[in-house]
Parts: structure tokens; C-alpha cells; sequence
């Protein structure tokens, strides 16, 4: 099995050429242990450390986008590198000696759920639609075919409104929404309709397509100790969770710029979402002693 960690060798700051195309809003979830920021940073002063990339889940859009089918995970990593040292996150040579290992995640939100046959909630709509297909003509005497035409549609019609909230619950967790909603919406007197703009505007954001970058930081020192891997119960030592809207951008271009908001956050604790409005545009970036410098057996599958 070919590695899935990727190792650069060195890496200098990302200078980019930029030509600013337009204005957009990134959003940004943040989270860390606070023993871990309490080591990290040192009267606010980010210490040193050193990691290895890990290559994690590829979420695939409904419609095919070459803006972000055509971006390797290598590609990615070149990007968000530079924005890492920012906060003194160094690439090592030495997978054995990293201190963490970040998995890298990313794509858009919105996903076709058509195909979903595990969808309990809609396999049992399904059913019950069934059962009011043959009350209806045994109770009106019409025919089962325009019986069956009726429900159809108004099943369609429920399955679409199961589809969005299944999907806009999802995308919540997905991108780091979920606690600072349920701050949000906690506050009925905010406006008439119990949700202020902030609300409002989350809300908005998990039923519109967005590209998305996901870091979770893991204690790799740790993992090798343990001999174990990264799976579900084990917790990362901090998060972030990056979007923008990607309707009017592409990813190409988008992932600069999520990358260069994110920066600030990295390592750290944030209580609520952060929405900074940045620069989309094209770069020419110049990375400069970044490459891979190893592949093989993935060490987490030993």
C-alpha cells in the first residue's frame, strides 16, 4: 500500500504574486485542548514543532468541478504549508520524530443523496407512503395507478425537505457549525422569527455548495507509543475547519485564500465561528524546497 503520509522537506513563506478578482467571506472553526495551547503557546509566543501530512477523506461534489478534481492532495499540502509555519509548524524529514500528524480533509458540501439507500428516515417514508396508497383506494375506489401517481409525488416532495435537513445537520458537524448554532438559536427573543443575522447567515451556509478544508492535528508521538491509528475515538489535539461560498469562485483559487484566513486560527481555542471577508484572486505562489521525500508502507497500517 503506497504511503498516504507526505513529507516535505522544508518550506519557505508563501509570497504570492496576487491579483485580487473579488472579495469573499472565509469561515472558520477552531479548536484545541487547552494543555495543548497551554504548551504551544508560550506567553502567546507559538512554539516550535514539527509534523508530517496525512492524507484524509475526499468529499465529492453533485456536479463535476475541475477546480478542485484536478488538485492533488500534494498540491494542497504545498499551499497550506506556508500558512502553518505561520504558527511555527514545521515539516520534518523523519516521519519517526514528528510531533504531530495533521489529516487533511476536503471538498464541497453539497452531495448527492438520491443513491442513499441507508437513509432510514426516507425508507421509512417510503413505507408508510405505501401503506396510504392502498387506504386511499380501498377507501375511494380509485385506481392504484393514480393512486400511486399522487403519493409519488407528494413523497418526492417530503423525501427533497428529509434530503436538505439530513444534509444541512451533516454539513454543521462537517464544518464546525453545530455548537455556535446552538448558541445562536438558543435566544428566541433575537428577531420575529427567533434567529438573529448571524444565525441566519450559518444557517444560510449549510444549504448552499461550499469548499472546505478540514486539519485535524494528532499527537503522532503518541499514536507510535500507542501502536494504534487514527480512527474516531481518538481526539486530535486541535482542529480547523475552513469553507467559502462556492458558487462565483473555484477551488483553485479559493484554497489560497481559506488557507491565508485560517492562518491566525491554527493551534488555537475559538468559542465561536470567525467570518473574515479576503481577497480571492489568482496566485503564483513560490514555494521553493518543498517535495515529497518518501513513499511505501503506510506506518499507520503496521
Amino acid at each position: 500500500m503506497k504511503s498516504r503520509i507526505l513529507l516535505l522537506a522544508g518550506v519557505a513563506l508563501l509570497i504570492p504574486a496576487m491579483r485580487a478578482d473579488h472579495p469573499d467571506f472565509v469561515v472558520v472553526s477552531a479548536t484545541a485542548s487547552k494543555a495543548y495551547t497551554q504548551k504551544k503557546f508560550v506567553n502567546g509566543v507559538p512554539q516550535p514543532e514539527t509534523y508530517v501530512f496525512y492524507q484524509g477523506k475526499y468529499f465529492e461534489g453533485l456536479t463535476h468541478d475541475s477546480s478542485i478534481t484536478q488538485m492533488s492532495f500534494m498540491d494542497i499540502a504545498h499551499i497550506l504549508a506556508p500558512n502553518l509555519a505561520k504558527q511555527n509548524y514545521l515539516p520534518t524529514k523523519d516521519v519517526k520524530t514528528a510531533d504531530l500528524l495533521i489529516v487533511v480533509d476536503w471538498g464541497t458540501t453539497v452531495r448527492d443523496e438520491s443513491g442513499d439507500k441507508t437513509n432510514q428516515e426516507y425508507q421509512a417514508l417510503l413505507q408508510d407512503e405505501q401503506a396510504q396508497v392502498l387506504i386511499l383506494q380501498q377507501s375511494h375506489g380509485h385506481s392504484i395507478q393514480a393512486m400511486n401517481q399522487l403519493v409519488n409525488d407528494q413523497t418526492q416532495e417530503r423525501a427533497m425537505a428529509i434530503s436538505i435537513q439530513k444534509i444541512a445537520r451533516e454539513n454543521a458537524d462537517l464544518l464546525g457549525y453545530t455548537n455556535t448554532l446552538n448558541k445562536e438559536t438558543s435566544g428566541q427573543w433575537a428577531s420575529a422569527n427567533g434567529l438573529n443575522s448571524d444565525a441566519e447567515s450559518h444557517l444560510s451556509d449549510l444549504n448552499m455548495d461550499r469548499y472546505f478544508i478540514i486539519l485535524q492535528a494528532y499527537d503522532y508521538q503518541k499514536i507510535l507509543r500507542d501502536g494504534k491509528t487514527v480512527d474516531a475515538k481518538r481526539q486530535p489535539v486541535w482542529s480547523v475547519r475552513m469553507n467559502i461560498r462556492a458558487d462565483g469562485n473555484n477551488f483553485t483559487e479559493a484554497l489560497p485564500a481559506m488557507s491565508r484566513v485560517a492562518a491566525d486560527f491554527f493551534g488555537k481555542q475559538e468559542d465561536d465561528l470567525k467570518t473574515k471577508e479576503t481577497n480571492i484572486g489568482k496566485y503564483q505562489v513560490e514555494i521553493g524546497l518543498v517535495k515529497v521525500i518518501k513513499t511505501g508502507e503506510d506506518p499507520l497500517q503496521k
